[in-house]
């Protein structure tokens, strides 16, 4: 009866039109007022609780991170520098578009944030090149979601902090399938373009190359700096100076970082940013950071009321009784996760469903590293499909276009998405490969 009420409310509140993360806290909370499971306080001490961790710390600096990067200029300077490599093969400008999600995703964590700050850019620029709108518009939104697969994601940060998993060993687990998953969409970029017979750019000698690549250091610094904080560098002696190798700092400490990298970059090495524009970008960036947290914590609230009355293990109980084999396991979650994505967006969707798959991944012997992999490429298929797909309506509010045109200029991307999952589902040494080899 309790669980019955649960889930009929929140779907009974999605329908009347209520945000996402109301329709999670006040299932909870009218469930408990109608049939007193667990005592009302307990929903005031759990909020908080939800909150007040040091995970969730990395959310807002990765947000601040990548706004920072789109007005202090860094944004600009990768995608020239992109354009620079690879502007000159055949759909050139569409492969910088993929090349420039990659680099701006392993700094922002955010696949929204990469298409917004990459699109902002590259649509107008894809246009003028005699690239057709929903050319652009799919090649933006589906490579943008690369940004929740290549180290740091926010997602994964979720995901770690639900399941107590090492959010260290997920941001190195999504390296192999997330470069896979750019080859694939230059490759479908080549593809496309050379079917719509785009003419290509010239090559540039390296006189032009020269300053875009040098202009583009400082930028490249950043995730290179994430990158080596928090897997640190190989231990060495020299000349007296000793490093015993490791971690330099926490991913949450990289967001801290990476936050004020982007500042001093943008200040003091572009110069085009000011103090006051660096408040304004925060500022602006901040309804942003507190949607996440709003739909964080009733979703977290959501979570721990589904666990204490025994929804998991009652799920756990059923998949085993079915006699399912992993393969089939894995099939059926990616199922499950299509449907949530045509509803949910990520955070939400990793808070709701996680823990109560999780329990049966873990008793059908799944690696919580793989089976997280699998679930943030499952997100980035939700994030390009409606009627809620996050990316198709950033997309539209880029060009100006409708959602549903979005969407039908991403249908050829989404291909390799879908490719990608399933080489995710049922190779897992794809995901495992670093984390085993860098850990054991």
């Amino acid at each position: 009866m309790t669980e019955l009420t649960l889930i009929s409310l929140f779907f009974v509140l999605i329908a009347l039109g209520a945000p996402v993360a109301v329709s999670l806290g006040g299932a909870v909370v009218v469930t408990m007022l109608a049939l007193d499971p667990i005592p009302l306080a307990v929903v005031g001490q759990k909020m908080f609780s939800n909150l007040n961790h040091y995970t969730l710390m990395a959310v807002p600096f990765f947000f601040f991170a990548s706004a920072l990067m789109e007005t202090g200029g860094l944004v600009r300077r990768l995608i020239d520098f992109a354009n620079a490599l690879v502007g000159h093969w055949t759909g050139g400008l569409g492969i910088t578009t993929v090349l420039s999600c990659v680099f701006f995703a392993a700094i922002s964590g955010s696949s929204p944030a990469t298409v917004a700050g990459v699109g902002r850019i590259m649509y107008p620029s894809l246009l003028r090149d005699g690239y057709t709108s929903r050319y652009a518009l799919g090649a933006l939104v589906t490579a943008g979601s690369i940004g929740i697969l290549i180290p740091p994601s926010i997602p994964m940060i979720i995901y770690g902090f639900v399941t107590e998993t090492s959010v260290t060993r997920l941001f190195l687990a999504g390296v192999l399938p997330g470069l896979i998953y750019g080859g694939g969409m230059m490759l479908m970029a080549h593809i496309l373009a050379r079917k719509a017979g785009v003419p290509k750019r010239p090559r540039m000698d390296w006189s032009q190359r020269r300053a875009p690549v040098l202009s583009a250091l400082p930028a490249l610094s950043l995730p290179l700096m994430i990158l080596v904080g928090i897997y640190g560098l190989p231990s060495f002696d020299i000349l007296g100076l000793s490093y015993d190798g490791g971690a330099i700092f926490t991913p949450t400490e990289a967001a801290v970082m990476a936050t004020l990298l982007a500042i001093v970059i943008g200040m003091f090495v572009y110069r085009e940013l000011s103090p006051g524009g660096v408040v304004r970008t925060i500022v602006g960036a901040a309804p942003a950071v507190g949607m996440i947290f709003f739909i964080t914590t009733n979703a977290l609230l959501f979570a721990f009321f589904i666990t204490k009355i025994g929804i998991p293990g009652l799920v756990t109980r059923s998949i085993v009784e079915m006699g399912l084999e992993p393969w089939q396991f894995l099939l059926l979650v990616n199922v499950i996760f299509l449907i949530v994505g045509f509803f949910l967006e990520g955070v939400p969707t990793v808070l709701m469903f996680v823990p109560v798959l999780f329990p049966a991944a873990l008793e059908m012997g799944i690696d919580p590293i793989h089976f997280g992999i699998i679930v943030i490429v499952n997100i980035e298929l939700g994030l390009v499909t409606p009627p809620v797909g996050l990316n198709l309506f950033v997309g539209a509010g880029v060009s100006n276009q409708p959602v549903l045109e979005v969407f039908r200029g991403a249908l050829p991307w989404m291909i390799v998405t879908v490719i990608v999952l399933m080489l995710v589902t049922f190779v897992p040494q794809l995901s495992l490969f670093l984390p085993t080899l860098a850990y054991g």
